[in-house]
């Protein structure tokens, strides 16, 4: 049995935001795992080190993965500048 490795993909403050980059992925065949500070999980923390929520991929998607997140950020960053243009 192989044992499957994980490499960090990136860093989030919001949960939801976390939630939908898993699921994101997860339509696309590639697995996710989040990761947080025990604390940042049960106290309402929007600040600091116990507000991040790690985003883990396998190493073997992690390439896939990076490609897809470069796309996601990239529309994420037009959406605020059509929002700020409004």
């Amino acid at each position: 049995m192989t044992e499957m490795t994980w490499e960090l993909l990136t860093k989030v403050y919001d949960r939801i935001e976390a939630e939908m980059m898993k699921s994101a992925l997860e339509a696309l065949e590639i697995s996710a795992e989040l990761a947080q500070e025990s604390v940042g999980s049960t106290m309402p923390v929007s600040f600091g080190k116990f507000a991040e929520i790690h985003v883990f991929v396998p190493k073997e998607k992690f390439e896939e993965a990076s490609v897809w997140l470069k796309n996601y950020l990239e529309d994420t960053t037009e959406s605020k500048e059509d929002i700020d243009e409004i």
